[in-house]
This record gives structure tokens, sequence and C-alpha cells, in this order.
């Protein structure tokens, strides 16, 4: 049933008028056409994309999802009642499957959701979910990449709850880390709170498994982002030349994921007036998961002028789901 969003309960802002696939065209410069190749992950997610990573989400080795899902049912109360956030802000909120756990526990007085994503068409399909389920809530959608979206950040009403979870901050480098927690401390007061996701360091078989999973949905998923390019930019790749590989880097405690050139080949970009030779056996990233400790989620949080508050993990301690302050 299609449902009508109250628009005096929601307002929708896009952050940036440059055109997606100039976006596109700038990361294939910047990633693709040197060496070593690189694409960004968030091009995973177009609409077979996200069909394939909720496949993904539901193979008995993919842990991360379940695995948090049950830490949020399980502590949702004792995080809103230490929070008491007014405002709850989250950053790639997509479909606010978790999150929802924590809104449905909210009371009756009036809360602002505010969303944070790249893809307008499911923050406003989620929006249109939430207001008509919880009539307790009103939701501000920024549509834009998370550095610009916390800069543009309506003036929010305290205490304020930010999240990121999904351990998506495990996609960013160190430093890229530190540097999105340092923005999101500056934003926050003494009375709010930050809730981080995070997978942790565990056996290299179970990692390597939740990345390469028996059914081969995790090797589509990583190869579609072939027909994004494609689709997107006159590309010609041959999704059959290619391998999906998932190692564990023991140096950097992180997942790569890399599409295999099975032989050499050429890639017209007719877009980009651009044409790439691969090597047999060369690799493009597609995307890194760092890994985390204990000690090492506490060292990141400090670095990025954060505290932990309360720290939730699973008896098998396969995920952490973090509250911090800023310092």
């Amino acid at each position: 049933m299609v449902l009508q969003i109250p628009t005096n309960r929601f307002h929708l802002q896009v952050l940036t008028n440059i055109d997606p696939v100039q976006i596109l065209l700038n990361d294939v410069k910047s990633g693709l056409l040197k060496s070593p190749r690189s694409l960004p992950p968030k091009y995973f997610y177009n609409d077979e994309g996200s069909k394939l990573f909720n496949k993904i989400c539901e193979t008995k080795d993919y842990y991360p999802t379940r695995t948090e899902f049950a830490l949020f049912k399980k502590h949702a109360e004792e995080i809103i009642n230490t929070a008491q956030a007014r405002t709850y802000v989250e950053l790639g909120a997509g479909a606010s499957t978790k999150t929802e756990v924590l809104l449905s526990k909210l009371n009756i007085n009036l809360h602002t959701y505010v969303t944070i994503d790249v893809c307008q068409e499911i923050l406003v399909d989620t929006a249109n979910r939430l207001l008509n389920t919880h009539p307790n809530l009103q939701i501000k959608s920024l549509i834009g990449e998370y550095l610009p979206a916390l800069q543009a950040l309506p003036v929010l009403e305290h205490p304020a709850l930010f999240i990121f979870i999904g351990s998506s901050i495990g996609n960013f480098t160190e430093q890229e880390s530190i540097e999105l927690l340092s923005k999101v401390s500056r934003k926050m007061n003494s009375s709010d709170y930050f809730l981080l996701g995070l997978d942790r360091v565990k056996d290299k078989s179970i990692r390597e498994r939740a990345y390469d999973d028996e059914e081969g949905i995790t090797a589509e998923f990583n190869l579609n982002v072939l027909r994004v390019l494609n689709d997107k930019l006159g590309a010609n790749f041959n999704l059959e030349n290619f391998l999906h590989q998932a190692i564990f880097n023991e140096q950097n405690e992180q997942i790569e994921m890399y599409l295999v050139s099975k032989k050499s080949q050429d890639i017209d970009l007719s877009l980009l007036n651009e044409t790439i030779h691969l090597q047999k056996d060369e690799r493009i990233l597609t995307e890194i998961s760092r890994k985390y400790t204990k000690s090492s989620i506490q060292q990141m949080l400090l670095n990025g002028g954060l505290i932990e508050v309360l720290h939730f993990e699973p008896d098998n301690k396969y995920f952490s789901l973090v509250l911090a302050k800023r310092v």
C-alpha cells in the first residue's frame, strides 16, 4: 500500500547540484585509471546491488547484520535511557531497519530524526514508512556525502544521539575514520552521545567466509559494480572475465575485496573517452572492511575526540556497539 508522507513532519534537502554521473567520472579518474586500481564501495548500491546486499545479510556466514541487530534489540532501552535524546542523527541511514528498534521505544513526545544518505529514493521511502508508523516523529533528510551533510546539519535540539552503524566506518582508511569522527565530535555538545557499530577481529576463516559465501551472492554483489560502470559510463566490462576475491590483510586487520581480471583485456570507457588495459590477474580494489579490537576502538575514538561510555558485545565478541561522548 502506498502511504502519503505527512509533509508537515518531513523536510528534504539535497546538498549538491553536481550531477551524480560527474561524481562517478571523478571517482573513476582518481581510482580506476590509476595503479593500483580501485573503486569506492558506494557504487555497489544501485537497485540491484541493494537487493543483493539484502540477500547477503540472510546467508549463514554473514554474521555482522544479524549480530548488530540482536545487540540493538537487547540494549535499546539502555541506550535510550542513557542518551535521553530529543534528536537522532544517522549517517548512512538507508532503510533505518536497526535504528527503528530505538525509534519504536520512544515516548509520546515529538522527536526529530535526521537521516543522511546519498540515495534520495531510499530516504523518501523510509520516511514514508516511519512517519506513518510513528506519529511522535518528524524527519529531516539530507541527501549527500557524510562530511558535507554534517556541515549542513540544521540546528539540533539537544541532547542528540549521533548514529553510525553497520560497521560502515570500517570502509574508511584509518585517517578517513579519524576525520569523520572528529567532524561528528565537533558537532556534538556535552549532553550528546554517539552510537557506533564496529566489526571485531576474529578467526580469519570466519571473516573471509562472510565476504565470500558458498552461494556466490557476495561475488555477484561485487561484480555488479561493473554493471554500474557499463550503465553509467558506457563501459564494456564483460563480467564473465572477472573473478571475485576476498582476502584478509593481516597487517592492516582488514578484509579486502577485489575484482580480478581473468585475462589480458581492454576496457573502453566511452563517456571518458578512455581505454584501460588490464593484465591477466590484475586486481581492482572495490572495498576494504577494517576489523577492530577493543583497544583499537578506544584509540580511534580518542583520536577523533570521543571517549567510550558503554560497550555492548555478544558472548562470541564478534561485534561491538559502542556509546561514546565528546572528550
